[in-house]
């Protein structure tokens, strides 16, 4: 292995124009992974069936999403993580828009199922070259801001999805999605040949692809491994879990429109773009200790105010805190995540992923059984006692790996 590129910090420390470049292809796969949400309805309409057979689309592309990220990792860090970003939007963007031609629901499922394991390669490779490229000093404020462009994405996916659908009819928001990430892949790949941040390559694992995907292992075997890993799969098992819900909760507590419930869930986004914007002046004024303890009590409370509030004004703002205090959170240990193996950061982020998205089936897994049988209520006042544990325990144990 030679010097890796993250010890040798280019002239222009943050290279913002290479980040937008990568933030629009992390923008649409943000996008894609929502904006499916809102047309099960007319999906369901279209085929003749129910919305919970249409969610099919949803599910497919979940699944491949999700575990696809462990092949996708390993090849950025073997044959250019910029280049497996490009190619991973351009063909999800291709699947995407085939759906809008799909006959049958059937056809539909299949190509999200494409479209999601391709567009695995996206986000997790994006970190990644963040880590390879931004020294670690200023990488927690780039990556704040890097999640505004995810943020947003999931955002404009699920509210431009379902205008586009009303308007134009579900195909629309197919050709809309696919045709902004086939953009950015190409503009990925024309980029990789003139811009000397994008081309920059880091050095490859030993060992050929197999050695690519045995850095996957040594990510886990490190103690800070284990440990961000462990951290990220009970975030997602509490938060996620918990967070699904709330949806059904203002249904059923105050009796809104799906349209309000589609917009008061949207907040928790805000809140992540809100967390984002001041992410650097936070950074400066407060220790990451701090940050987390902030993280796990704003947790908590906003919870507690979700479950027992009798105002849905209240629960909008609760909402809202809910999101940045999952922003903050799981920045922190996305920072942790750069840094469990410097020499493969494609196969440790994307066991990061991996963990999180197995930590969200597991949180829902859990939740749905919770709800049927005792409500909303109990889930919420669960998750706001555990997560400030979780965020103790985790800087507890941080802290200890440091000193060692």
């Amino acid at each position: 292995m030679t010097q890796h590129a993250a010890d040798v910090p280019p002239p222009d420390a943050v290279p913002w124009r290479a980040l937008f470049l990568l933030g629009s292809a992390s923008f649409a796969s943000s996008a894609g992974l929502r904006f499916c949400d809102p047309l099960l309805p007319k999906l369901a309409d279209a085929f003749q069936t129910t919305p919970g057979a249409a969610a099919i689309v949803v599910t497919a592309y979940g699944l491949a999403y999700g575990g696809f990220q462990l092949v996708t990792g390993p090849l950025g860090d073997r044959y250019g993580k910029v280049r497996m970003i490009a190619l991973g939007a351009t063909l999800c963007g291709l699947f995407t828009l085939a759906c809008a031609f799909a006959t049958s629901l059937e056809q539909i499922a299949l190509f999200r199922f494409l479209a999601g394991l391709t567009g695995a390669a996206i986000i997790p490779n994006c970190l990644a070259f963040i880590g390879d490229t931004i020294p670690l000093a200023q990488r927690q404020a780039v990556l704040a801001r890097y999640m505004i462009f995810m943020s947003s994405g999931a955002i404009s996916g699920q509210a431009v999805g379902g205008l586009l659908a009303d308007a134009f009819g579900w195909p629309a928001a197919f050709v809309m999605v696919g045709g902004f990430m086939i953009a950015a892949g190409l503009t990925l790949t024309i980029q990789l040949r003139s811009n000397p941040v994008l081309s920059r390559r880091t050095a490859v694992p030993s060992g050929g692809l197999a050695g690519s995907f045995r850095q996957i292992l040594a990510s886990v075997r490190s103690p800070l491994g284990r440990l961000v890993l462990a951290t990220v799969t009970v975030e997602a098992v509490l938060y996620i879990g918990a967070f699904t819900f709330v949806g059904a909760h203002l249904h059923d507590k105050f009796d809104v429109s799906f349209t309000v419930i589609g917009i008061m869930t949207a907040l928790s986004a805000v809140g992540a773009v809100a967390y984002s914007s001041f992410a650097p002046m936070l950074l400066a004024r407060f220790s990451q200790a701090s940050l987390l303890v902030l993280a796990g009590g704003a947790f908590s409370l906003s919870f507690v105010v979700i479950a027992l509030s009798p105002w849905l004004w209240l629960v909008g703002v609760a909402i809202v805190l809910c999101g940045a205090a999952f922003a903050l959170f799981h920045n922190a240990l996305q920072i942790m995540a750069t840094q469990i193996n410097p020499d493969a950061r494609g196969a440790s982020i994307a066991t990061f992923a991996f963990c999180f998205f197995a930590g969200q089936t597991l949180g829902v897994l859990c939740t749905s059984v919770m709800f049927d049988r005792f409500g909303p209520e109990p889930i919420f006042l669960i998750a706001a006692a555990l997560t400030p544990v979780m965020a103790l325990v985790f800087r507890a144990r941080l802290q200890s790996l440091q000193k060692a």
